[in-house]
């Protein structure tokens, strides 16, 4: 087993253990969203988990199309169940309809071919994709600061990581040391999801 590998493998690990925290701490009938973001996370740990120990072309094809859903997705399923949680249902509303088209262009997207490559998925979508996380973080911010909550703020500071922390390490420090960054945000992200959902401070 080469070093990447094996570092690829621990990371996985952790992004499943994390989310499997959450599957553990959250209710899926109470908090339906918060557990869906759980399962797209502990979903893409495991094939990763699976792609780097076996080397499966169909394993590594799946995990590039759980890459695109893990950017785009779970962050506004987790301000849906939390701003729903703090009765602001018309923001949570707001949070939920951005997923829809951004998702039907990641799938348009892979179904004509095109991958989940920088360049396959088009300026336009990278743009959408990048203010509807950037939108997602800053309401994550605001509802921090209503709530006191340092869990809440923690999970903004670690989403803000895990899309644009990776891809400034990728770019201007070293090839491949964005994947750390990432798979650790993402980790952190999910168990203060858990705790934050399951209503601990």
């Amino acid at each position: 087993m080469s070093d990447n590998t094996a570092v690829s493998t621990v990371l996985n690990v952790l992004l499943c253990g994390a989310t499997g925290f959450g599957f553990y701490k959250i209710g899926p009938s109470e908090h339906p969203y918060a557990f869906t973001a759980c399962v797209i996370g502990f979903c893409h740990g495991l094939f990763g988990l699976v792609s780097g120990l076996t080397g499966d072309d169909n394993a590594k094809k799946v995990t590039e199309t759980t890459t695109c859903f893990m950017e785009i997705i779970p962050l506004p399923l987790v301000n849906v169940d939390l701003y729903l949680g703090a009765e602001s249902n018309n923001i949570a509303l707001g949070h939920g309809l951005f997923i829809v088209p951004l998702a039907v262009s990641v799938i348009l997207n892979l179904v004509k071919g095109e991958g989940s490559g920088e360049d396959g998925e088009g300026g336009v979508v990278e743009t959408l994709k990048t203010l509807t996380v950037l939108g997602n973080i800053t309401s994550l911010l605001y509802l921090s600061i209503n709530e006191s909550s340092w869990n809440l703020a923690g999970m903004a500071i670690l989403a803000f990581m895990a899309k644009f922390g990776g891809q400034f390490c990728e770019e201007q420090v070293t090839e491949g040391s964005g994947e750390p960054v990432t798979y650790v945000s993402w980790s952190g992200f999910f168990f203060l999801t858990a705790l934050a959902v399951s209503g601990e401070k």
